[in-house]
């Protein structure tokens, strides 16, 4: 994907917006739809058209773009990202606004946008209720500005999208843009016509973007060629079933009309010449070619795209935790990359909030919450538990909650406190009963 960037905004002129936008249009925007198509099954096969439209033409699609993509995603963010901080009080203003927000749903969709597309957009803004909210972007209507520094800082985000007016049907293009300040509203009308425009006080870009990788690239796109020949060679297979369904009956040494041909279906019996002869016309089939082709095809896109085939033998040999770990060591190695961009985007989310926040008189630092992501993997329990009593005293006691995949240490540490308190009391009472006793 390409990266848009200028001087400053100064430069930013209303002949260069319209003209991101079209160049984002012919450049991304239709890589972007194919990807999604091919997620929700409309692969280039679906556009087969055959020389001779009398021939068959299955169009066979096969979902190893929407395997990949949720399987990258229910190993990710299965299990939803976990927040800490040793600052209460921001943690709790933190969480009420996630909780507003359906924050872990949000972040599913996010990291499934990502994987799909390779890039995601999220809008932060204030609402009516002065509450802080955050929502999805459509990548193929929004796209981000930078400077030329090293830094590659945002200048601002553009989004661009189509009003359908069904009375007239007439369509009008309007054009949103957000700066570190204001945000303007336009309308496209042979250029660029200001309708609107309101400050935002976030102090940053309100628009975050969210990279599935360093080349913005989705997890089943470099396999889209091995996905395309998959499908050709299933939809080809069926093809020549229905040649086979269809083959001509030549019999030799014999003339035969209209009625006798019409007698010999129904009857379902052939009489024949003593030099005579009746055999089918059928194309050869290489079925055992065509079977090892579609077995390689299948393994070139497990393997490029590291997403493994569960349904494989070899994971029914994975009786542990420990040894889906090993077959899943390509597929840990991808997401390790995908994990420090998309806390990089949270990290750029909590810095927002806390910039409000703090005008609303908090002083906070966003760089006071930490947060952990958690494979979703089958996990021993047992061998889990003994290697954190044996990190007892080594590690804190909320690192051992994470390790154990509690998403709330800090209310977990609480809730332990609680719990030694009351059965401190017990335990006094039940002293002071005994003494009483006696």
């Amino acid at each position: 994907m390409e990266i848009y960037k200028i001087p400053s905004l100064d430069s930013l002129s209303d002949e260069l917006v319209l003209a991101l936008i079209d160049r984002y249009k012919m450049k991304e925007v239709k890589r972007l739809q194919r990807l999604m198509d091919y997620y929700i099954g409309k692969s280039d096969i679906k556009n087969r058209q055959m020389n001779d439209p009398s021939k068959p033409n299955n169009k066979v699609t096969n979902p190893f773009a929407s395997y990949i993509v949720d399987t990258v995603q229910g190993y990710f963010l299965g299990k939803p990202v976990a927040y800490t901080s040793d600052n209460e009080q921001l943690m709790e203003k933190l969480q009420l606004i996630f909780d507003k927000n359906h924050e872990q749903a949000h972040n599913s969709k996010l990291g499934k946008q990502l994987s799909i597309t390779g890039v995601g957009y999220e809008l932060m803004y204030v609402n009516e209720g002065n509450e802080i909210k955050f929502a999805m972007l459509d990548p193929r209507e929004v796209f981000m500005i930078y400077d030329n520094s090293i830094e590659q800082k945002p200048l601002c985000a553009v989004r661009f999208y189509d009003v359908h007016d069904y009375v007239t049907d007439s369509v009008v293009t309007h054009v949103e843009l957000y700066t570190d300040s204001m945000v303007h509203y336009y309308r496209v009308d042979e250029g660029l016509h200001l309708e609107n425009e309101h400050p935002h006080y976030f102090k940053e870009v309100p628009v975050i973007c969210f990279y599935n990788n360093d080349e913005l690239t989705g997890d089943f796109e470099k396999v889209l060629d091995q996905i395309d020949a998959y499908d050709k060679a299933v939809s080809d297979t069926i093809n020549n079933l229905e040649y086979f369904a269809d083959a001509y009956m030549i019999i030799k040494g014999m003339q035969m009309d209209e009625t006798q041909l019409s007698q010999m279906k129904e009857n379902r019996v052939i009489v024949v010449d003593d030099n005579g002869g009746v055999e089918w016309l059928t194309k050869s089939a290489l079925n055992m070619e065509v079977e090892e082709t579609k077995n390689r095809l299948k393994e070139d896109i497990h393997s490029l795209s590291f997403v493994p085939n569960l349904n494989d033998e070899a994971f029914g040999n994975a009786t542990s935790g420990e040894s889906l770990k090993y077959k899943l060591f390509g597929l840990s190695n991808a997401v390790a990359i995908k994990e420090r961009h998309f806390e990089k985007g949270l990290e750029s989310r909590i810095k927002l909030i806390t910039n409000i926040l703090n005008i609303k008189g908090g002083q906070f630092a966003h760089t006071d919450v930490t947060m952990a992501f958690t494979r979703n993997i089958p996990v021993n329990q047992a061998n889990l538990a003994d290697m954190v009593s044996k990190l007892e005293g080594i590690v804190s006691h909320e690192t051992l909650l994470l390790m154990l995949g509690i998403d709330d240490p800090a209310d977990e540490l609480s809730k332990i406190e609680a719990e030694k308190q009351d059965t401190m009391y017990e335990n006094f009472d039940k002293t002071l009963d005994e003494k009483e006793g006696m």
